[in-house]
């Protein structure tokens, strides 16, 4: 009887070990592939929108420039001009949004979706 116990104790001590083994793989191989962080840097003209971050937080263009916002996050985001001027409504993951400046001036935006997070906000001076 003991050495069936033993045996049992040994069999369920391997099991937990397996099961451990291919859990902390499982979570690594998770954290990897949700990783928020974009890979490159945004074109010309064009504005990322990440995880608590704009990309650039500020940019120069000249008048009748067209710049595109791209939602680079997992969640949603906006690029609303605190005047009204333009307002993306609801960018998903992987959509763009884009605009064409025609006034000169300097134009503030925001994450409407993330408003009290200071960094996901810019500007944009148009020459």
């Amino acid at each position: 009887m003991n050495d069936l116990f033993s045996r049992f104790i040994v069999y369920k001590s391997d099991a937990m070990k397996r099961f451990t083994t291919l859990f902390v793989i499982s979570c690594s191989l998770l954290c990897i592939t949700c990783s928020k962080k974009p890979k490159g840097s945004p074109g010309e003209n064009e504005i990322w929108l990440e995880y608590k971050l704009f990309q650039p937080s500020q940019l120069i263009v000249k008048s009748g420039t067209t710049v595109t916002f791209t939602n680079k996050d997992n969640a949603n985001h906006s690029a609303t001009n605190i005047n009204g001027l333009f307002d993306s409504g609801k960018i998903s993951s992987g959509q763009s949004y884009s605009f064409t400046f025609t006034k000169t001036g300097s134009f503030s935006f925001y994450c409407k979706y993330h408003s009290s997070v200071t960094a996901e906000q810019g500007y944009i001076t148009v020459q």
